[in-house]
């Protein structure tokens, strides 16, 4: 089995998918606002991201245009998350606790942009 540039991308998403996962269970502060994005969307993709290597284990790929919807939606959902936490602890005091916050946000941002490219890569077959 080949591996090919894109399925180290999606590898590489469900990497920072869990590791924003575990960042969250260690730094979430209890705010229903931003907590019922950010979870909803970390533990959504991580289980997105798991069928899909699940299925890609079993040569069974999800189809082209199902992945790039998932894709794009994943782009504004973790960007969106991400945002919203730095919105949240860029002014806090510094803490371990704003240090996790802003970490995970940042993960969220950059899987937003792997998200991004995994799309345009997707598109033309790469």
């Amino acid at each position: 089995m080949a591996i090919s540039r894109l399925s180290l991308i999606k590898f590489l998403e469900l990497v920072l998918t869990c590791s924003c996962v575990a960042l969250h269970y260690h730094s979430y502060d209890g705010d229903a606002q931003t907590g019922m994005l950010v979870t909803g969307t970390f533990v959504g993709y991580l289980i997105i991201f798991a069928g899909a290597a699940a299925g890609y284990v079993m040569q069974t790929p999800s189809h082209k245009r199902v992945d790039i919807f998932y894709s794009l939606i994943g782009v504004a959902l973790f960007v969106a998350s991400g945002a919203l936490i730095i919105d949240k602890y860029q002014n806090a005091s510094k803490s371990e606790w704003r240090d996790k916050n802003l970490a995970k946000a940042s993960l969220a941002i950059i899987n937003g942009a792997l998200l991004l490219l995994d799309a345009v890569l997707t598109q033309r077959g790469g």
